[in-house]
């Protein structure tokens, strides 16, 4: 017989960053606390250090669902790729001109500069690893995302992000002087 229900060992692995934050800023705090200055600066350190790590697991937490949705998501070197039982692509970041929630909240609507469109469910399997993906955008308002999903469902789709300045088609060719 297990000793936490499964539901409550999917919440606390849905929120596990933020609560290792919390155990180290608590950590951090005890240290300050102790005599001395390198306990006090030590403790400083980790204080600091599991602020910024519950301040990141609650916007991953908040970025995430519970999994279930058809699919799996796989981002692997600035691409991204769904696998689905009917519908499937990839889009390389580098190519992507447009980020999208849609209306309901449910999927997040990618589209590449090459017309290519591809929908993720937020439910996939590994569509948590977008996050990190879609902070690598250039001027991606990670604030404006979280928004976003707390708002929906909404009347349509709610835009994410634009790409400001196009895409090169090819490399430019290195100078030599």
């Amino acid at each position: 017989m297990p000793l936490i229900r499964p539901e409550a060992r999917r919440l606390i692995r849905h929120w596990r960053d933020a609560l290792i934050g919390l155990g180290l800023l608590a950590m951090g705090v005890w240290f300050t606390a102790q005599p001395g200055p390198v306990l006090k600066g030590l403790g400083a350190v980790v204080a600091l250090a599991g602020l910024a790590l519950t301040i990141l697991g609650t916007r991953r937490a908040r970025f995430s669902v519970q999994a279930g949705a058809p699919g799996v998501v796989q981002v692997l070197e600035g691409q991204i790729t769904l696998f689905g039982p009917e519908t499937g692509g990839f889009i390389a970041l580098r190519e992507l001109e447009a980020l999208d929630l849609s209306a309901d909240g449910a999927s997040w609507r990618l589209r590449a500069s090459d017309g290519t469109r591809l929908d993720i469910p937020r439910g996939a399997r590994g569509a948590e690893a977008l996050f990190d993906a879609f902070a690598q955008l250039p001027g991606v308002d990670m604030a404006h995302l979280l928004r976003r999903i707390d708002a929906a469902p909404t009347p349509g789709d709610q835009p994410i992000w634009r790409r400001t300045a196009p895409v090169p088609l090819t490399r430019p060719a290195p100078r030599h002087r």
